[in-house]
């Protein structure tokens, strides 16, 4: 019984010295962590403005790598990538059958009946990660997208 008396008070012990109470008098500055956090995250995911850029552009393809790609081509011949697609309703990547899905495309491939169409787009330059973990950089970002006229 005081073997067992004795372990039970061991592992108490252990316990509170891991878990101080009310009675401890330990201070941790996270001020700094919480805002650079906030930061962060506000960079990430900034809200769309008004200053919305917009281009005439025809869809070229769509491709998933080490981030999304979504390339375009302006009147010029010049090719335009974007980075993401916020518009809901126009659909310039399409999830592809299993048995086109490969390590390659990650299941992910140009919508074909878009390609070769032009739109008329409006979009926004945000600081996102370059790609997966990556740094954040500029990154050009569709919010809508309509066909020409």
């Amino acid at each position: 019984m005081k073997k067992k008396v004795f372990f039970i008070g061991c592992i108490t012990a252990t316990i509170l010295s891991c878990n101080p109470g009310k009675g401890t008098d330990i201070k941790v500055d996270s001020t700094a962590t919480a805002i650079d956090t906030a930061k962060k995250t506000a960079e990430v995911k900034a809200p769309v403005t008004d200053s919305s850029l917009q281009v005439t552009a025809k869809f070229v393809d769509y491709t998933l790598g080490d981030a999304s790609h979504f390339s375009f081509e302006d009147k010029t011949g010049k090719e335009i990538e974007f980075g993401d697609n916020e518009d809901t309703l126009t659909k310039f990547a399409v999830e592809l059958p299993k048995n086109k899905a490969n390590e390659t495309n990650q299941g992910w491939g140009s919508n074909k009946t878009l390609q070769g169409k032009w739109f008329s787009i409006k979009y926004v330059i945000k600081k996102l990660p370059q790609y997966q973990d990556g740094p954040l950089a500029d990154i050009k970002v569709i919010v809508e997208a309509k066909p020409a006229q």
